[in-house]
């Protein structure tokens, strides 16, 4: 059975978007990543709608080394929000680091 890794970080929702840089940190193998986004203090998870490069995305897949802006519409959001990276199959945890200069709120870096 494939093992199923769930790795997920708050962030704070202080504009009508948020972007999260995601960076797959290994440098040998691609990651099959499933994005979800939602309101911390939403009852029911609703899905947020995550863009990359202009398309809205559920799955995607970062190759070896590589690295992707992903932007989360906030705009019903009052404080938080909870970005999840699900990885089937191989594929460690995640790094956060919030103290990021540049367009990102938050990079994730995957293991």
């Amino acid at each position: 059975m494939a093992k199923r890794n769930v790795s997920r970080c708050t962030v704070p929702a202080r504009n009508e978007e948020v972007f999260v840089k995601v960076v797959n940190s290994n440098e040998q193998n691609s990651r099959q990543i499933t994005i979800n986004a939602y309101d911390k203090e939403s009852e029911k998870k609703t899905p947020l709608p995550v863009f990359a490069e202009d398309k809205q995305m559920k799955k995607d897949n970062l190759g070896p080394g590589s690295e992707k802006l992903y932007k989360i519409q906030t705009a019903d959001v009052k404080n938080k929000i909870i970005f999840e990276i699900i990885q089937e199959g191989r594929g460690g945890g995640i790094g956060v680091s919030t103290n990021n200069k540049g367009l990102s709120n938050v990079v994730i870096r995957l293991k």
